[in-house]
């Protein structure tokens, strides 16, 4: 049986209200608008009583003997009004952990630690990886902290969170980055450099923190730096720690989580590329493809900031959840691979000139019944209820593949690419008619396409005449890269695709900043993502007006 939260945790740290548990009733637990529930209350003499917050005291750190325990850095995600989750992970001197460890956390209004907001125990269970998961309570809404951890005579290096404006509050501009896919052959985290150093509040990762795959077995080797995968194609709970070990202990990427909170999900190069529910792209058995999933996901669990309690094996792990801005922005993060139909077949395949058949069909029967779903019953409904009571100006959406369409080939019948929306196009209709609109100020975040578009969402992308329904906003890779041969079909797609307004095949991420009447969307790009001191420009800015969907200016 899996631990609770309640008992990872000591009882010197406070608990949160989870974001998400399990299926629609966790959802809709953590919706509720909480009431305060103390009566007003009328002295009873003359003497009027001050009462003062008590002073924090530092605890002592917890014994620990070993090398320094914090080689894969510190990380914070998921923020609340008046809490966040810090992680880290204890690296032993022994490859698999076998002893439970505790560590101290301490949270700060400075980066000194003269003034302490919060000092703490929390465990670090052996059965996790030493991961750590505390959620110290009570902190100030909207307001930045520091944070740290201490093992023995070691402390980790300092992080820097934020807790997020109170709900139904009107709230400052909300700045932001995202992207996702960063293949560690293929380059570089130089973007992760750049995003370290930047002015932002929140940084939304869309998936694909790290990739399954063998030394090569992608064919996209960096030739820079001799970054190759340090094992085979991984499949087991111990293979997956070693693998986001290898990504984490880049110096970039521990960089960018000591700046700010990070809000995740994941795609499919978490377990196994392509994937759908429990089926693999190259017909593994399924009950071992659920034991290999099993282990990918409690990886994640174990390797990231998230709100939510480990996997628990035979169950679904809900991690689609909702983040709130205040009444600004509600981001509504979405998992589009453990409830997804498998990807349809009936398609005739379709060849690129000059490319051949890279899994393009044309769109067909199976992908047009809304029965073929990426989302899941539950979850699609969750997030149709989500939107539709929300109270915020702007809905969005973070999402892994790119939903605004994409036509591959000109031809009487759209070539698609099934892995993405196109190939659930039933379920994305019904969803945009649900919650799309001019007035529903709907914003999808997208990565996966290690490219980068601003697009005008329709119900069915490839019919002009129906009216935009949402904005979409796909960033660019970390350092995986678009195949060359590729490139060339560029200008042929967006021909063919005019609801894709700007499209670039660059590395690099992209920045929003939101207000109630705008929403400014910039993306930046990598000159050389073989070079982690590569330099990076802003070459392309676009901007949505409140109440009107889709791309009002691009710059």
């Amino acid at each position: 049986m899996a631990l609770s939260r309640r008992e990872l945790l000591l009882g010197t740290v406070g608990l949160a209200a989870t974001g998400c548990t399990s299926g629609d009733q966790g959802a809709d637990a953590a919706d509720a608008t909480p009431t305060d529930a103390t009566p007003d209350a009328t002295p009873t003499d003359a003497t009027t009583t001050t009462t003062t917050e008590p002073e924090v005291v530092l605890v002592d750190a917890p014994p620990y003997e070993g090398d320094f325990p914090f080689q894969l850095g510190v990380a914070s995600g998921d923020p609340d009004a008046d809490s966040v989750v810090l992680w880290t992970r204890l690296i032993s001197n022994v490859e698999t952990p076998t002893s439970n460890l505790v560590v101290a956390v301490d949270v700060a209004h400075d980066a000194a630690f003269d003034d302490l907001a919060y000092s703490g125990l929390v465990d670090a269970p052996a059965a996790y990886a030493n991961s750590v998961h505390a959620i110290p309570e009570g902190l100030e809404s909207n307001s930045w902290y520091h944070y740290r951890f201490r093992a023995g005579e070691h402390v980790s290096a300092t992080g820097r969170t934020r807790t997020l404006p109170a709900r139904g509050s009107n709230p400052p501009p909300l700045r932001f980055g995202f992207s996702s896919c960063q293949n560690w052959e293929s380059g570089a985290y130089s973007a992760h450099r750049h995003l370290a150093d930047l002015d932002l509040d929140l940084f939304v990762w869309l998936g694909d923190y790290i990739y399954e795959y063998g030394p090569g077995n992608n064919g996209d080797v960096s030739s820079a730096g001799g970054r190759v995968h340090d094992s085979p194609e991984v499949t087991t709970l111990d293979g997956y720690r070693q693998r986001y070990g290898l990504y984490k202990s880049d110096p970039s990427l521990q960089a960018h989580h000591l700046a700010r909170p990070w809000i995740v999900t994941w795609d499919d190069h978490e377990v196994d590329n392509n994937h759908a529910a429990n089926t693999t792209e190259d017909g593994q058995d399924t009950d071992a493809f659920a034991l290999r999933r099993n282990a990918g996901y409690q990886a994640w669990w174990e390797h990231m900031p998230v709100r939510m309690d480990p996997p628990v094996r035979g169950e679904d792990f809900v991690i689609y959840r909702s983040i709130e801005w205040g009444d600004l922005v509600h981001l509504h993060m979405l998992d589009g691979r453990q409830f997804r139909t498998p990807q349809p077949t009936d398609g005739d395949p379709v060849a690129l000139p000059g490319v051949g058949n890279l899994g393009v069909r044309q769109l067909s029967n199976d992908a047009r019944n809304p029965a073929q779903s990426m989302l899941g019953t539950t979850q699609r409904q969750w997030l149709e209820r989500q939107v539709s009571t929300s109270s915020a100006q702007w809905n969005v959406l973070g999402n892994q593949v790119y939903m605004h369409g994409l036509n591959a080939f000109p031809g009487p019948v759209p070539a698609i690419n099934t892995d993405t929306w196109d190939g659930y196009f039933g379920e994305r209709q019904n969803m945009l008619d649900t919650i799309g609109g001019a007035d529903a100020n709907l914003v999808v975040l997208s990565g996966d396409f290690h490219s980068s578009s601003a697009a005008d969402i329709r119900s069915d992308p490839f019919d002009l005449s129906g009216p935009i329904m949402a904005t979409e906003f796909m960033a660019p890779a970390i350092s995986s890269t678009f195949p060359e041969t590729l490139r060339g079909l560029a200008p042929l797609v967006l021909a063919v695709n005019p609801q894709v307004r700007h499209f670039s095949p660059e590395n690099g991420f992209m920045t929003s900043e939101v207000t109630p009447e705008s929403w400014t969307t910039r993306l930046h790009t990598i000159d050389d993502v073989t070079n982690e001191d590569s330099n990076v420009a802003i070459t392309a800015t676009f901007t949505v007006e409140s109440g009107i969907a889709g791309i009002a200016a691009i710059r």
